[in-house]
């Protein structure tokens, strides 16, 4: 039986750049629109380390399967709602969960390619 293998390759390569698009844009925009560290309490920002636990859920999805929630994009597009309708006490919350739910549907895309590759071997 013949493997084939460049398909396994873009299998693999779909799925680190869909996790990356998943992950980086809201956890970098978090990090340029707050600081890590709170300059009073000299520990870390409470509001960032929020934010990059919701930014890691398709890596708490890779962990495990059947973890039943929604789609990480769709909380993403809903804490978006939420903070457009909040804007003016929270402009920068809406432009992080913006950059994440475009991160994330684009992730997603490149898992839905990565899954039709599969199915098609």
């Amino acid at each position: 039986m013949k493997t084939n293998k460049p398909h396994k390759i873009a299998n693999i390569f779909l799925h680190i750049v869909g996790f990356a698009l998943c992950v980086l844009p809201p956890i970098v925009c978090t990090l340029f629109y707050f600081p890590l560290w709170s300059e009073s309490a000299k520990a870390l920002s409470g509001g960032v380390l929020l934010l990059a636990l919701v930014s890691a859920i398709p890596v708490f999805k890779l962990l495990k399967k059947h973890f039943e929630s929604p789609a990480s994009y769709t909380v993403w597009l809903f804490l978006f709602i939420i903070f457009f309708a909040l804007s003016k006490i929270a402009a920068e919350m809406t432009v992080i969960s913006f950059v994440g739910f475009i991160g994330n549907a684009l992730g997603a895309l490149m898992f839905r390619m990565a899954r039709r590759k599969t199915e098609n071997e």
